[in-house]
């Protein structure tokens, strides 16, 4: 009968454990707003070759809002758009940035940690960072003056 009831308790404590669980990620990167919107055939040409990128680190537009450290926009290996916190997870300074290079990689000068990015994961490869680069919201649509990129949270 012990035994029983202490199955019992046990599903219990495990259902409870399982659905109290929130299954969103949360960053070590402040919230802060992110705005911004560009077309790549002029304001962003960097964007036009696969494994090109960008960073925005000062507002240049009324509206625009760059996140917490700063905006790395990518075009990825695979063809696909995605754009990142420029901070590093591990640092959390907002003056602290990784730096993009032509192998789809971030590295973080300070603290020599080191992320994927060449496919959009934002994935810590190395160095002391515990969690991988703060990533936001890309869309990418055609209009007749060009090709539009919007970066949002």
């Amino acid at each position: 009968m012990f035994l029983l009831h202490r199955k019992y308790i046990f599903c219990l404590v495990a259902m409870f454990t399982f659905l109290s669980c929130d299954s969103s990620f949360k960053s070590a990167i402040p919230d802060y707003p992110v705005y911004l919107e560009r077309n790549i055939n002029t304001d962003a040409l960097e964007l036009r070759t696969i494994g090109g990128y960008k960073t925005y680190t000062t507002i240049e537009r009324i509206g625009d809002a760059i996140g917490y450290g700063g905006l790395l926009v990518i075009h990825g290996f695979d063809d696909n758009y995605y754009a990142f916190d420029l901070a590093c997870p591990h640092e959390i300074k907002s003056n602290i940035r990784v730096v993009p290079n032509s192998a789809g990689q971030a590295v973080c000068d300070s603290c020599k940690s080191v992320f994927s990015i060449g496919y959009g994961s934002g994935n810590h490869l190395s160095g002391p960072a515990k969690e991988g680069l703060r990533r936001y919201q890309i869309s990418v649509y055609e209009t007749v003056s060009g090709t539009i990129f919007r970066v949002t949270r």
